[in-house]
């Protein structure tokens, strides 16, 4: 009997040793595993005090829920006060468009007033010139008929009175014409007043935009006041609560989508050759034990986990020349009901070269 238990013993060890390599050739085990995700820090983008916090730890949340508000009262009262003096420019704005056009249209009247009077003095000068014309024959046929005797000296003299002031009347219809028209391009001159009202519209319609550009930056604020989630997912942490203060960048808390996971093998470099994108995984679970769940090998990281902790520096690592560890991203095709970022995974890839091998 004891011969047979140990015949047993020796050809199922065989058995198990031969199965074993057999795996060994076409399978790459890791115990290093764990559910990964992107986890969203959500932080605030301003200076204040939490007025509410919407959510609690474990809620599902829809991208543009609202999270968290911070007290936003003085925000709102500079917008009430900038909104006000906007008003106010427009209105200063409209008095001075409404004054320019009064004056605008009190300068036509008045110009067209006087350039009226300049046509009719031209018109009066025009018929005194005509008759100071008449007048001048008249007077040279009467002293041509003095000198024949054929009339009075009297009516020489009488042509001659008659010349003379209508020369005068000439003379003074010039001047009143010219003192008409120098009227006139006095009240022109009076359109520079238009200029000057025109730039002060001007100024009170750009300080109207910079006051409405303050309003559109308070606003912003407003909103920077109002945190809502940028995906959907779930809340995993709150780190604030209602009525402290917060800065600037100061973490609020942590949300991450439950559908975006995937598992983070980190495989020794010395069988890192045998794996390919798209080869299959059997996973299993600390948290399932009595359940295998199946992958499959979606990327193989260029870097070493060694240097993404350094940064990228040179790691001791290879000074002391220790196997490294090369970061496999698997997908998860069959995902149990709950995963937690951080679940402890053991991997087994199959390896596709070698699962056809005697």
């Amino acid at each position: 009997m004891l011969k047979w238990l140990g015949l047993l013993s020796v050809v199922g060890l065989l058995g198990f040793g031969s199965y074993e390599l057999f795996h060994w050739f076409t399978h790459v085990y890791e115990f290093d595993a764990r559910i990964r995700t992107d986890l969203t820090r959500i932080s605030s983008r301003v200076n204040g005090t939490i007025d509410t916090i919407e959510v609690a730890e474990g809620d599902r949340v829809a991208k543009g829920d609202v999270l968290v508000t911070m007290k936003a009262g003085a925000v709102r009262q500079r917008i009430e006060a900038l909104r006000a003096d906007v008003a106010g420019a427009s209105a200063e704005a409209d008095r001075l468009t409404a004054e320019k056009q009064a004056l605008g249209a009190d300068i036509d009247a008045r110009t067209d007033t006087k350039r009226e009077l300049v046509r009719a003095l031209g018109v009066e000068r025009r018929a005194l010139l005509d008759r100071h014309e008449l007048a001048k024959k008249k007077l040279k046929r009467t002293t041509f008929l003095v000198s024949r005797k054929l009339t009075s000296e009297q009516a020489l003299e009488d042509d001659q009175d008659r010349v003379l002031d209508l020369a005068g009347q000439v003379s003074v219809a010039s001047a009143r014409v010219q003192v008409a028209k120098r009227e006139v391009a006095e009240i022109e001159a009076e359109r520079s007043e238009i200029a000057v009202l025109d730039e002060a519209i001007k100024i009170s319609r750009i300080e109207a935009r910079r006051l409405e550009a303050q309003i559109k930056e308070q606003e912003v604020g407003l909103d920077d006041r109002v945190i809502r989630s940028p995906i959907d997912g779930v809340v995993d942490r709150i780190f604030k609560n209602i009525g402290e203060y917060v800065e600037d960048a100061d973490e609020l808390l942590i949300v991450h989508d439950p559908d975006n996971i995937w598992i983070e093998a980190n495989i020794g470099e010395d069988q890192i050759r045998h794996l390919a994108v798209g080869q299959p995984v059997r996973i299993d679970l600390d948290a399932y034990p009595f359940e295998t769940f199946r992958g499959e090998v979606t990327r193989i990281s260029m870097v070493t986990v060694a240097d993404l902790a350094m940064g990228g520096t040179e790691s001791t690592a290879k000074s002391i020349k220790s196997t490294q560890k090369i970061p496999v991203r698997i997908k998860l095709l069959d995902p149990p009901p709950l995963t937690a970022p951080g679940m402890l995974v053991e991997v087994n890839i199959q390896i596709r070269d070698k699962a056809t091998l005697p």
